[in-house]
This record gives C-alpha cells, structure tokens and sequence, in this order.
C-alpha cells in the first residue's frame, strides 16, 4: 500500500511549510488527484486519518481531494476527450485512429493548505 508512503509525504511537506511560515497548526490541505494516478483515495484518506493522530501540528487538519479526470488530446486533429470513468479509457481517437497524449488525470499535488 503505496498511499501509507504518500500520506506520510504529505505530512512531511506539511510540515515544511508550517515551519516555513511559521504556524501552529495546519487545519486543512487540498490536493488534486488524477484518476490514472494510481492512488486508491480511500486508501490515502485512511493513511492520512492515522498519522494524523499522531501528529500534533495536524490532528485538526481536514483532508480535501479533488478528483482530476482524464483528459486527452489527438495529435493530429488536436480533439481533445474527458473520460469520467477509467473504464471508458481509449487511446485511440475515434475520428483519426491515431494514439492520444494524456494532459490531465496523472496528478497528484497538494495545491492549497491553510493554517493558523
């Protein structure tokens, strides 16, 4: 369970930018996670609930996610596809059968975090 060592990442920056800044605590981190990103959400909320207890500077800290779907986009037509649900995933443009780069659905990245 790779969302433990994620958790445990998140914490650390945490951390860091409660130093940095100079909190006391911080009360709440938003972070954006890609569909294709390969972290199990529940998973993550889980691990982040444990450590929490654990820590003092974060044990009020509210975990927001927001999901990111996937986006893709045709080379050659420059369509661009949102895929809602993974299982509907192609990688191949249904208009010119060409191979479509991902440019959305990977990230996984603390985007906003507010303390006191």
């Amino acid at each position: 369970m790779h969302e433990g060592a994620i958790a445990q990442s998140v914490v650390e920056v945490l951390r860091d930018i409660k130093n940095q800044n100079q909190l006391l605590s911080i009360t709440s981190a938003t972070l954006k996670v890609g569909a294709i990103s390969g972290v199990m959400i529940d998973a993550l909320e889980f691990a982040f609930e444990a450590i929490k207890k654990e820590e003092d500077f974060i044990k009020d800290a509210k975990l927001n996610i927001i999901n990111v779907s996937v986006k893709a986009k045709c080379n050659i037509c420059d369509k661009i596809y949102e895929f809602d649900n993974t299982d509907d995933l192609v990688m191949m443009c249904p208009i010119c059968q060409m191979p479509l780069s991902i440019i959305s659905g990977k990230e996984l990245e603390i985007i906003d975090v507010e303390g006191e």
